[in-house]
């Protein structure tokens, strides 16, 4: 994968093959035309991370909008069918169709002859074809590619069994034909970029002089808008509004326009790349009205994925909190999804704290800051805003700090709002190990105390200056180090050595407490955020005494062997399993490291 990675983006496509004797493996990959460059490397990482999850498997494959990356442990370069793995989806029905007969069987019609022209177009071009036809009140777009290892018959074969599938797609709104040699995909909006130039037809001198005129009055009437608009620019400006920058508040339905931020990022210039998460890339933008930005890149553009992602987005639009980072705005009618927040122009936590070669050592009052600062944010999520929001992801690098190092909760790509009478919801497992609740790791249940569990972990590491990790073993991890000390009655040693003593012992012997409580393994005994922010603000608050907080058993985690995950501690609370017994029949004590 390293070697496909740093020669798709440039050539388009690649293949490579480590044939012996006891191990082998055939690799592809292939960015589709039109995606060179930056925008192929970023699918390609992407695909490849999602590529893991397949080991141990020996084959695994991934489409994505951009890309399309394969393994096996044979040479399958010169397939391009397989019943068992070309698959073909359709999209919902488009409403412009549903109640009207004619434009339902003119728009069959047309999505019949796009497909058609688009196989004649694909093969004549060696591998790659786009169509749109314009009608009704919808515009089919379609495009295609064939893996550039088969060969023509096989694309032709490949595209015509692809595109059989798709012309049963209608009334859907979209379609994807994803085979083993080809894809095919048509939607109702424009998903590649524009060709810069077109010579399908010569010009005549009718159509010259046509669009002389049509330019004239165009110019006309764009020089009557130019200054009606700059009268209206002039007026908000001096009521303070922004040019381009849509209201904030409980809306999100005002949308930037692609070209706007594509420019404002100078096209995603790697320059201007302020990091990676899982749902995509970030960068730094500048409006032309100078206000600078943070656009987020969306990795998956899949017209289902979109939508359920922006249906989140538009749930949590409305929570504004100083401890958050705030929701400008979205794009989604361009080639890709983005959406736009403000710029924190301080790093994120974890780049601060655990990146050794930083000139940054936080002192103990920036600390408790950004700690106290999080668990409000954390608590406003919770319920504050009215609606009750769970981010599952919080960690350090999801923090980022302003220039007065006041921190904002970031990264919302896997939030989840729950309604106020539920007491959990049951989700696939998402999120960053480490930080995840064991409830949530074991069972899937999902309530705000996976989010308190993993603000207690931040704690643990924003005071110990150490970073968690589940591959440690673990006498090593700092949840069992900073409990080790709490037994021993020095919890105060557990705080970072670079802070050589200079810190408040009260507030430090609290926060240390605060994140024990947060960390442990029944459900029912962690505490909520509101309570959590009472604790750390209030000197005069009695902190309960914690109770231990479960040890990963990091040995099962090894890649070599089946995956099985052991707690330490009293996880059997909330599982509803005895505690251990010794040989005597008489239980542990839930404060010693029974396995449950």
């Amino acid at each position: 994968m390293n070697y496909l990675s740093g020669t798709v983006p440039a050539l388009g496509y690649n293949t490579f093959t480590l044939n012996q004797t006891v191990f082998k493996v055939f690799g592809l990959g292939h960015c589709y035309d039109g995606f060179r460059g930056v925008e192929c490397r970023l699918c390609f990482e992407t695909g490849k991370e999602k590529l893991k999850t397949c080991i141990p498997a020996t084959s695994g494959r991934i489409y994505l909008d951009r890309c399309f990356i394969r393994y096996d442990d044979y040479d399958f370069y010169n397939e391009s069918i397989d019943p068992k793995y070309d698959v073909a989806t359709c999209g919902s029905p488009s409403d412009a169709l549903s109640n009207d007969t004619c434009m339902l069987q003119d728009f069959e019609s047309r999505l019949d002859q796009a497909v058609t022209k688009l196989i004649d177009i694909t093969t004549e071009r060696k591998g790659n074809g786009t169509v749109e036809t314009k009608g009704g009140v919808l515009t089919i777009h379609a495009g295609a590619q064939c893996w550039k290892t088969i060969s023509d018959e096989s694309c032709k074969e490949c595209l015509t069994r692809a595109g059989e599938k798709l012309k049963k797609c209608s009334p859907g709104a979209e379609g994807r034909a994803t085979f083993t040699g080809c894809v095919m995909r048509y939607t109702t909006n424009r998903f590649y970029p524009r060709e810069p130039h077109r010579n399908d037809h010569v010009l005549n001198r009718q159509t010259i002089i046509g669009m002389a005129v049509a330019s004239a009055i165009i110019a006309i009437v764009a020089t009557i808008v130019a200054f009606l608009s700059y009268k209206i620019i002039i007026s908000k400006k001096k009521d303070g509004g922004l040019d381009d920058t849509p209201a904030t508040g409980n809306k999100t339905n005002l949308s930037f326009k692609y070209e706007i931020l594509e420019e404002a990022t100078n096209s995603f210039d790697e320059s201007r790349k302020l990091g990676q998460g899982g749902a995509g890339s970030v960068f730094k933008g500048v409006l032309p009205n100078g206000q600078t930005v943070a656009v987020k890149r969306l990795f998956f553009n899949t017209r289902q994925w979109v939508d359920q992602f922006f249906h989140e987005v538009n749930s949590i639009s409305g929570v504004q909190h100083k401890n958050l980072v705030r929701l400008l705005g979205c794009s989604i009618e361009g080639p890709e999804s983005l959406l736009v927040y403000e710029y924190v122009p301080n790093r994120s936590l974890d780049q601060i704290l655990f990146v050794k070669k930083t000139s940054i050592i936080l002192t103990w009052s920036q600390r408790y800051k950004i700690i106290c600062g999080t668990s409000k944010g954390l608590a406003y999520l919770h319920g504050g805003s009215g609606v009750k929001i769970i981010h599952r992801d919080i960690k350090s690098s999801n923090i980022l700090l302003d220039e007065n190092f006041t921190p904002k909760i970031a990264d919302f790509g896997l939030a989840r709002c729950v309604a106020q009478d539920k007491t959990h919801v049951s989700t696939a497992i998402a999120g960053t190990l480490g930080y995840m609740a064991p409830e949530y790791l074991v069972r899937g249940q999902l309530t705000e105390k996976a989010d308190v569990y993993a603000f207690g972990v931040l704690v643990l590491e924003i005071a110990t200056g150490r970073k968690n990790t589940v591959f440690s073993q673990g006498s090593s991890s700092i949840l069992y180090s900073v409990w080790k000390h709490y037994k021993d009655n020095k919890i105060t040693e557990a705080i970072d050595a670079s802070l050589n003593g200079k810190f408040n012992k009260k507030e430090a012997s609290n926060v240390l407490l605060v994140g024990l409580l947060c960390t442990q393994a029944s459900v029912a005994l962690r505490p909520s955020m509101a309570e959590v922010v009472k604790m750390i603000t209030d000197a005069n608050y009695e902190i309960p005494s914690p109770k231990q907080p479960p040890f990963l058993n990091a040995s099962v985690l090894s890649p070599e062997e089946t995956v099985s995950i052991s707690f330490m501690g009293s996880l059997d609370l909330e599982i509803g399993q005895e505690s251990s017994s010794d040989k005597s029949g008489n239980k542990a004590s839930p404060d010693e490291s029974s396995p449950v």
